[in-house]
């Protein structure tokens, strides 16, 4: 029989094994989603027992742009913890009864149970490296390409000083990130509230740091957000000036990560996904020697479903992340449409 809780009940009520083994189903990834979007958030599960054996978080959006139930909103993959695939087909066959007029999308990367179950078509594809980090650190700096280390001795070489931030500095790397989305690609950063959450719940707590790359002069040219949850490192959000390319921050940025990561007894760094077309960051994330792996996006929709108004969209993107438009506009139009992009 499939049970089923809101989010807050259950991170309060249920025994939820293996939760926190990956950072987008612990309860503080959890939390920051909650505060910093509110979507509706609950947990389907199968119990036997007394034991949970199979569940799955999952979104339900409904609004002006899609009815959809997404297992899970904000997260570059979600792999739910099922103990075999007649589990998934239960849930899933619950989740068909409840939301009829909804499709259902998940975002997969080791969960074979839903890609296996027969439920769902496969929609679309996305590339992720994660970087093994176990052997010494002289052994990992080796294991890294020589593109990348001769890179990274540049930026050093250049004057680039990079360490840790304070809650003060992680301003300069939002707006950093802002004019980094604005500009280059078109698109909107997550607003400021997201930033804030995450600081409060991992960072605060020794659970992540924001690391800051800077010119001779002082100015922030680049930063990256990283993450811990279990045995892993996450690369969570990079940015950088576009100004200022020669002083290689990213690949300086992902060391001091990696180094830091070594520090903690750290064996894994999630770097991420990566879309098939975007040529330059899969390579960046190639020449760290990391495993290369892909996200599967799968979904199931009802016959005659009407799927997203993109058009509306993309309008009001094009608008508020114009390049002409001021920042503190462009962070209004992102706080005001995040909740909907679910």
């Amino acid at each position: 029989m499939v049970k089923t809780l809101p989010l807050q009940q259950a991170l309060e009520k249920l025994d939820l094994p293996g939760a926190a083994d990956n950072l987008f189903s612990s309860p503080a990834w959890l939390r920051v989603i909650d505060r910093a979007y509110s979507p509706a958030i609950f947990i389907k599960y199968i119990e036997r027992d007394g034991r949970i054996e199979s569940y799955v978080f999952y979104s339900v959006v409904k609004n002006f742009l899609e009815w959809k139930v997404c297992v899970l909103s904000y997260c570059d993959y979600c792999d739910a913890h099922i103990s075999s695939v007649a589990d998934w087909r239960s849930i899933f066959e619950d989740m068909q009864k409840e939301f009829s007029g909804f499709r259902i999308v998940v975002r997969s990367l080791r969960d074979e149970a839903a890609r296996s179950c027969g439920c769902f078509k496969e929609l679309s594809r996305e590339y992720f490296h994660l970087l093994d980090i176990r052997g010494d650190i002289d052994s990992v700096w080796m294991g890294l390409k020589d593109k990348f280390r001769n890179q990274a001795r540049q930026g050093l070489k250049r004057g680039l000083v990079v360490r840790q931030c304070t809650r003060k500095e992680l301003w300069d790397f939002f707006c950093l990130h802002v004019k980094l989305r604005k500009h280059k690609y078109g698109i909107f950063a997550q607003p400021w509230r997201f930033f804030e959450v995450i600081w409060d719940e991992f960072i605060n707590r020794g659970n992540g740091f924001l690391i800051g790359a800077f010119d001779p002069a002082g100015k922030m040219v680049g930063g990256t957000l990283f993450l811990v949850c279990g045995n892993t490192l996450y690369y969570k959000i990079n940015t950088s000036s576009q100004a200022a390319l020669e002083y290689r921050s990213n690949n300086c940025l992902l060391w001091e990560g990696i180094r830091l990561a070594k520090e903690r007894g750290l064996e894994f760094i999630d770097l991420g996904s990566s879309g098939l077309a975007q040529d330059g960051l899969v390579a960046f994330k190639d020449a760290t020697g990391a495993k290369r792996m892909e996200i599967v996006h799968i979904g199931y929709h009802p016959e005659g479903y009407v799927f997203s108004r993109k058009r509306i969209l993309k309008c009001y993107t094009r608008f508020f992340a114009a390049p002409w438009m001021p920042d503190r506009i462009t962070n209004l139009g992102s706080a005001l449409i995040y909740k909907f992009l679910a």
